[in-house]
């Protein structure tokens, strides 16, 4: 019996029910109980939002005051001349050309809320009433003085005296005043920038409101009102509960303290309109709850499409995989399913590509393992007979012939009784100096052989007739046109890098021209799967080389050319280390 599986669509649309539609119907529902007291804080908020344009309205402007005061006070051309005389021309240069021009661009940068701004300074001996320069002297200022005394980093000042109660006209008429001093750079005060602010440049845009639904106040230290827009009575105080009635109508009351100010900013207004709020949420979550019915039939029928279209997708991707990869996917255009339709098609050509790929791979593998069975059938004889030959050789004393001939049977024992298609890098340098040897017979001591391999790396596994063939190539190529008696160098290095051993086989032959060069190693990067057979019968050239290394090491080796023509030509080997990082 068939085991009964549920539908994806069940699945997702009790996933959207559990996860989308349950959890809004609670909250709809714990809405509904709760939203009056939300109101509350909603109005709460926003109360506190309108205090805190306010204040931060307020702030501006006073950063904007203190940031030309504290720029003349700490102008260090401005505090200098303050501490000395002022008694010759060279003063007189100094002020009118350094001083001076400091001082009116403070006084043309001193814009609203300044009403005014000045310096006063200690010394008598500069001139008084120059530009904003003053002589502490003045009586008008005197208060400013005493101030600083007690508060020597300066701050905000105003006095109180005779400020009437809940009087908009006085209070906005009253000084404000920001001081700083300015010390010489030897640490003594010699002076003091000052400006003055009228508090309607500070207050006005908010206590002059018309608005009837808020009121705005300007509290002392003990909450009573300063002033407001509103008309109060006479023993009105300002509630220190956040909460409170005004009349007969309900009234949020809240305050502030200004940061810099020595008062406290104070905000009334009725919460009347909680009532149109609450009714408002009301229609508002009525129409959420008919958008959302609507959304889960659309999101419904949506689903039920691309279900059937996955479907038909599943069922056409078990045809094809049952007929062996062939044919093709039906696309369908519906938003992204498309795009998985092209994509399962692709993959499709890539895996027929990489199959026949596969199976050309196993063909020439099993060719080269039939070669190499043919290659084994009875050599004992041929390099058993060498050796007799050697022994005979050696016996009449030839024994440099001797030495070539039993070089000559190392390498055929080499190619035909060493096992499988690796071996170690030393087994495969010490055939390359059996050929190199043999090459001896015909040019003698110009031959000279360097190997550089460090002795970590003699033991690690290669694919075999990877070196010689690539000397061979030196000698038929690189050193054919030399004379019998020029030197003949070739040298072998060896070095592993992330997990990648390297060989080069460098030789001082004609050399490549560079065009040539560039060539070859285009050639070489390219994809070569399968082995080729060689132009020339017998010859395992670098085109052989490579694409073996291709194919033996999955694409992770290939061969690299550089040459200087006259000069020298280097044939890199690179390929993928069998035994991981060295």
């Amino acid at each position: 019996m068939r085991e009964r599986r549920m539908k994806i669509s069940h699945l997702l649309t009790a996933g959207f029910v559990g996860l989308v539609v349950a959890p809004f119907l609670f909250l709809v529902f714990y809405n509904l109980h709760s939203f009056a007291k939300q109101a509350n804080e909603q109005l709460l908020q926003d109360g506190n939002y309108i205090l805190h344009s306010i204040e931060q309205d307020i702030n501006e402007k006073l950063d904007s005051v203190e940031t030309i005061v504290c720029a003349l006070a700490y102008n260090s051309n401005l505090s200098t001349f303050l501490s000395r005389s002022y008694t010759d021309a060279s003063s007189f240069e100094e002020y009118s050309q350094t001083v001076l021009p400091i001082l009116q661009s403070a006084a043309d940068s001193a814009s609203p809320p300044i009403q005014r701004l000045w310096v006063v300074s200690q010394n008598r001996t500069l001139p008084n009433g120059q530009s904003i320069l003053r002589h502490a002297s003045n009586a008008q200022i005197k208060a400013l003085e005493n101030f600083l005394e007690n508060r020597p980093n300066g701050g905000w000042y105003y006095s109180p005296e005779n400020l009437a109660l809940n009087s908009l006209e006085t209070y906005l008429r009253q000084d404000f005043y920001f001081i700083h001093a300015i010390v010489s750079p030897y640490g003594r005060r010699v002076g003091y920038v000052a400006a003055k602010v009228q508090s309607d440049a500070l207050f006005l845009e908010f206590l002059a409101s018309q608005d009837v639904h808020r009121a705005f106040f300007l509290l002392d230290e003990e909450n009573r009102p300063y002033m407001s827009n509103v008309v109060l009575e006479e023993d009105f105080v300002f509630p220190k509960d956040p909460q409170s009635l005004w009349g007969r109508q309900p009234v949020v009351y809240l305050s502030s303290p200004a940061d810099r100010l020595p008062l406290r900013l104070g905000l009334a207004f009725s919460s009347s309109n909680r009532q149109i709020l609450l009714e408002n949420s009301f229609v508002a979550i009525l129409a959420v709850l008919v958008v959302s019915t609507l959304f889960l039939l659309c999101f419904y029928y949506l689903l039920h499409i691309i279900v059937q279209r996955l479907r038909a997708y599943a069922y056409d991707m078990e045809s094809i995989a049952a007929s062996g990869f062939s044919g093709q996917l039906k696309i369908s255009r519906l938003y992204e399913l498309g795009e998985i339709g092209i994509q399962f098609n692709d993959t499709l050509t890539e895996i027929r590509s990489l199959m026949q790929e596969k199976i050309q791979q196993e063909t020439a593998y099993k060719d080269i393992q039939l070669q190499a069975l043919l290659t084994q059938i009875n050599p004992h004889f041929i390099y058993n007979t060498l050796d007799m030959f050697s022994g005979k050789l050696a016996l009449n004393g030839e024994y440099e012939i001797a030495d070539y001939m039993s070089d000559f049977a190392q390498m055929l024992r080499y190619n035909t009784a060493t096992p499988g298609m690796f071996l170690s890098l030393e087994e495969e340098v010490e055939y390359t100096r059996n050929y190199i040897n043999l090459q001896r017979c015909r040019y003698g001591s110009s031959i000279v052989l360097r190997v550089h391999v460090a002795p970590a790396l003699w033991g690690v596994q290669v694919l075999r007739l990877l070196l010689q063939p690539v000397v061979e190539n030196a000698f038929v190529h690189g050193f054919a046109h030399l004379p019998p008696e020029a030197r003949r160098e070739v040298v072998i290095t060896a070095w592993a890098t992330k997990g990648f051993l390297i060989l080069r086989v460098r030789d001082n032959g004609q050399g490549i021209l560079p065009e040539q060069a560039r060539q070859m190693n285009k050639a070489f990067a390219q994809p070569s799967p399968v082995l080729k057979k060689e132009k020339r019968k017998g010859s395992i050239g670098l085109e052989n080389i490579n694409q073996r290394l291709q194919l033996f090491y999955a694409g992770q080796g290939r061969i690299f050319l550089r040459s200087i023509p006259e000069g020298h030509t280097s044939v890199f080997l690179i390929f993928k280390n069998q035994g991981g990082e060295l």
